[in-house]
């Protein structure tokens, strides 16, 4: 396997190019799809049978080094599958400029649990046997549906509803484009606080709820967790491993008696580090699960 790396003084992205015989390239489209949660581009073997190459973006921040680490083990294993030499690996840093609304090319309906299908607004979805539709333009807030981290939560909201569980109040913390509570919204929650720190997340939030005529059920601000009053039966947290451990205290002490607070956002080699910062805050596991390497931890 041929691997470069392409440097730039202010990175804001990290574009991820690897080149690889056609069934590979597309198991490698596949596992940059669930990696990143966003679009790839994939562009197919030309006639002469030249190499497939797969185009896909990572936001630089905290978990970009085990994102890193991750698609270069599974780009080695993906060379011992094939001829030497055969899989090229090419990281590129892209200023935000450059990166503009490049993946939204790739983004297109997409089935992430069981009944959600996640669907942009500029492509319709074809929902079938119950199926629910999201339409989501994140702008330059996370959540797309794409991410696994994001799936695991999907997954938890549609079974407490398929139980009857899913309780009419939720607190959604890092809402970002606000999929978690319009998804909650979707399956019978009557209303849904999202909070995040970022002002770009209150914009879509807003936006994406108003495009699924959920805009009375959601209410976003930029209020921090721990100035937020009130108790809720439900409260989600799709965060990063090292944020849910700082904020395991005011988490806890938003969750209602008898509730049930969903983490995700970590790694599965996280799961032990988080479960026990909120262990020390009285909350014990009740479920777990993982996707693609990430965890989603059920707490009560």
């Amino acid at each position: 396997m041929n691997h470069k790396a392409e440097p730039n003084p202010n990175p804001a992205w990290l574009e991820i190019r690897l080149s690889a015989p056609g069934p590979q390239a597309e198991a490698a489209a596949d596992f940059l799809t669930s990696l990143t949660g966003r679009g790839v581009q994939l562009e197919d073997p030309g006639p002469g049978g030249g190499p497939g190459v797969v185009r896909a973006f990572v936001e630089v921040g905290p978990e970009l080094p085990a994102q890193r680490a991750a698609i270069e083990r599974y780009a080695r294993q993906l060379g011992q599958t094939c001829p030497q030499d055969r899989v090229e690996l090419v990281f590129g840093e892209l200023p935000d400029e450059d990166w503009g609304g490049a993946w939204r090319r790739y983004f297109h309906p997409r089935l992430v649990s069981r009944r959600i299908i996640v669907a942009p607004p500029w492509e319709a979805a074809s929902p079938q046997g119950g199926q629910v539709v999201l339409v989501i333009d994140p702008g330059q807030a996370f959540g797309t549906g794409q991410h696994p981290s994001t799936q695991l939560v999907l997954r938890r909201i549609e079974r407490l509803a398929q139980h009857g569980r899913l309780p009419a109040e939720v607190l959604d913390v890092g809402c970002g484009s606000g999929i978690l509570g319009l998804a909650a919204l979707k399956f019978g929650a009557r209303r849904v606080r999202g909070i995040d720190l970022d002002p770009e997340a209150m914009t879509a939030s807003r936006a994406n709820a108003a495009a699924n005529g959920l805009a009375g059920g959601l209410e976003v601000s930029l209020t921090p967790l721990e100035e937020l009053a009130g108790a809720y039966p439900l409260v989600l947290a799709n965060l990063t491993a090292k944020d849910l451990a700082e904020l395991a205290a005011p988490l806890a002490a938003r969750l209602a008696p008898g509730g049930e607070l969903v983490v995700s956002g970590l790694l599965v080699e996280q799961i032990a580090m988080v479960r026990e910062s909120f262990a020390r805050q009285g909350l014990t596991l009740v479920e777990q699960d993982s996707l693609a390497g990430w965890a989603a931890l059920v707490l009560a």
